[in-house]
């Protein structure tokens, strides 16, 4: 019959092997944690490149990649990423740069200098990144530019492609933005009277607050003028939120 010491001894010697065990399963599963986290960390690069690729691709129209547009900035190339796309700024990612079809170009262009100040678009990335959201009418018109300006050995800067895009695209010189704006008046809805009133607004120059508020209560339908007169704004802001109210009113 064995004795309290032997019994001890053998308990003490089970212990320790259960104890190794432990230690062996510890081992094992930090061993298994860094490999799913190695396959983790891959297979995210993997699906980040992918993604980043198939957008490369997918905004290359009409046989026009990047590398052709990187041309027009004499030959100048900027750096690129692993999956070979441009990167423009860390801010990309926060604000769109936005798309052009061949519209009035008066907005678009208010909305490419708010980005480019608010990216801080350096002035040889400008005609790359325009040109690359350029659609429709608008990029055929584009590619055909690149093409002529190519061949003749040229290099399209900012100042000749906004240039030329207005020359193309923007409203003729003939019409009079000053008389325009002074002759509109409100035949729909407020919100398409607003919309135009700001459209016009934007190409006048020399205009007060005084004279941009009497102009705008003037186009306004005589129920809603004749409602908001009586508050006597001064501003074309406060002119507008009170024609709005007025205007959200009648439609109750």
């Amino acid at each position: 019959m064995a004795t309290n010491k032997e019994r001890i001894e053998l308990l003490e010697t089970r212990l320790g092997g259960v104890q190794d065990d432990i230690q062996r399963l510890e081992d094992s599963m930090i061993n298994r944690l860094h490999n799913l986290e190695e396959t983790i960390n891959k297979l995210s690069e993997a699906m980040i490149a992918s993604k980043a690729s198939s957008s490369y691709h997918n905004n290359d129209r009409d046989g026009f990649s990047r590398t052709h547009r990187d041309d027009i900035d004499g030959g100048k190339k900027k750096t690129d990423n692993e999956c070979g796309c441009h990167v423009f700024s860390s801010k990309m990612a926060k604000l769109d740069f936005p798309q052009y079809s061949g519209d009035d170009p008066t907005e678009w262009f208010n909305w490419v200098d708010q980005f480019f100040e608010y990216q801080e678009t350096v002035d040889n990335q400008k005609v790359s990144l325009a040109s690359f959201h350029l659609e429709g009418e608008a990029n055929q018109w584009w590619q055909w530019l690149h093409r002529a300006y190519k061949e003749e050995g040229r290099t399209i800067t900012w100042e000749i492609f906004e240039e030329e895009l207005w020359a193309r695209f923007g409203p003729t010189e003939c019409e009079d933005f000053d008389e325009a704006l002074s002759k509109i008046r409100q035949v729909g809805s407020l919100r398409d009277y607003q919309k135009e009133f700001e459209r016009l607004g934007n190409r006048v120059h020399g205009w007060t607050q005084k004279a941009l508020v009497g102009t705008f209560m003037s186009g306004l339908k005589v129920e809603i003028s004749d409602a908001i007169r009586m508050f006597k704004p001064r501003t074309l802001k406060k002119a507008i939120s009170l024609a709005r109210m007025k205007d959200e009113q009648i439609m109750r």
